[in-house]
């Protein structure tokens, strides 16, 4: 029954009722009740209808005040008011966690006399709501000299509980609110940050190739006029357009991922075309650090169903990134199948990752500390992170400081079921 039809009832109307029933009802609408107005609005009629008080009052706790937050009774008391814990005898019960029964209001010290004076009251029961720190109160008033019985205060005393519950329900609900409110509000930061932040890198990526473009031509055309004694000061500026492009297409890559751009294209790919493509891109580079270039394993003859494009760019991130941090030693590809899928093993002999880093190497822009001659922004790992997310291929990792690492791809084989 909804409460306005229950405030239509006479205060008498349950005294001869089952009163376990009539909490059982209470304790159910108190469940139902996902916020503080509806909650005090079932206290306050069921409070009445069950002692048969000529009015009850919902107090609640409100820092070092007592506010009066709703009422039901024969004439107005103090809803809406606001009086310090020390003043009044709702403050009292909170305060004590006790009970008070006051048979004579005029009679007891702890009522303040002149607020009461105005008010029809002269005898009142008043409880706590909420244990072991009482956040509320519920009082009941009689009109006429009454001295409440023990089941009268049980009852309110049920009563009490049962609202201590609704409203610490209701809190939580209110937190909870709050708390997915807060996330929402971050979540659109966040994406207007991250959009900006790709329109950013957009525009930047698009405005650095032209002149880079230019800077490669004009390199190119520079080394069959220069003297041998140049073709250093041209060999550097080589390397250095080369890592600028790196960094460039390691952008765009960020740009596509953010932006849902990326296009998967799933077809059929001789494994050893990525093979002969890494090889080709990355064999020089290796060499020119003094590293040996080792392939391995059973790419022969193997087809995988993938999209090439975006497998190389994983493998090219992965070997480009084992040479970057590898000094001195080897780099290693090797191809192995297993389950349905070929798994690429990409391993270096360089310095290894600290166990704690581990988590973190597939962030964007982290990079372990390596010395500035280390170049790069980070997002090598990250994009190979998310591209084979994207492909829903698994990726593993092993490493130790000092010995190298092996980060590991599995791309299905073709004929095998892939997740495009």
């Amino acid at each position: 029954m909804p409460a306005a039809d229950t405030d239509a009832l006479q205060p008498s109307a349950l005294r001869d009722a089952d009163h376990l029933t009539a909490l059982v009802d209470l304790n159910e609408r108190l469940f139902f009740a996902h916020d503080l107005p509806a909650v005090v609005s079932i206290l306050r009629a069921a409070a009445r209808r069950l002692t048969g008080a000529d009015g009850v009052t919902i107090v609640l706790r409100d820092g070092d005040l007592c506010h009066y937050v709703e009422e039901n009774a024969i004439s107005p008391l103090w809803k809406g008011q606001r009086f310090p814990m020390g003043t009044c005898i709702s403050g009292w019960a909170m305060l004590t966690g006790q009970p008070a029964v006051i048979p004579d209001i005029y009679a007891d010290p702890r009522i303040p006399h002149e607020a009461y004076r105005p008010t029809f009251v002269r005898s009142l029961v008043m409880v706590p709501v909420g244990a072991p720190e009482p956040i509320a109160a519920i009082g009941a008033y009689w009109a006429a000299r009454h001295t409440p019985d023990t089941g009268t205060v049980t009852l309110l005393l049920a009563i009490a509980r049962s609202a201590a519950l609704a409203l610490s329900n209701v809190r939580l609900l209110e937190s909870l609110q709050e708390a997915a409110e807060a996330a929402r509000t971050q979540a659109k930061e966040l994406a207007r940050a991250n959009t900006a932040r790709t329109r950013l890198l957009a525009t930047l990526n698009h405005d650095l190739r032209q002149p880079v473009h230019a800077l490669t031509l004009a390199t190119h055309a520079l080394s069959s006029r220069v003297t041998d004694r140049g073709e250093i000061y041209v060999s550097t500026m080589k390397h250095c357009l080369g890592v600028v492009k790196r960094l460039m297409d390691g952008v765009q890559d960020l740009v596509g991922m953010d932006d849902g751009t990326i296009a998967v294209r799933i077809e059929d790919v001789p494994l050893d075309d990525l093979m002969t493509h890494a090889t080709a891109t990355f064999q020089l580079a290796a060499a020119a650090k003094g590293l040996d270039w080792r392939m391995e394993g059973s790419g022969r003859g193997v087809t995988v169903r993938t999209d090439r494009l975006l497998a190389s760019r994983i493998l090219h991130n992965l070997i480009d990134n084992a040479i970057k941090y590898t000094d001195r030693g080897e780099i290693r590809i090797v191809c192995r199948t297993a389950g349905g899928k070929v798994w690429v093993d990409v391993s270096d002999t360089g310095r290894g990752i600290p166990e704690s880093s581990l988590a973190d190497i597939f962030e964007e822009f982290y990079r372990i500390e390596a010395g500035d001659e280390v170049v790069g922004l980070g997002l090598g790992l990250s994009i190979v992170k998310t591209l084979a997310d994207h492909l829903g291929y698994p990726i593993t990792v092993e490493s130790r400081p000092g010995a190298g690492t092996t980060i590991s791809v599995a791309l299905p084989v073709a004929g095998s079921v892939a997740r495009p």
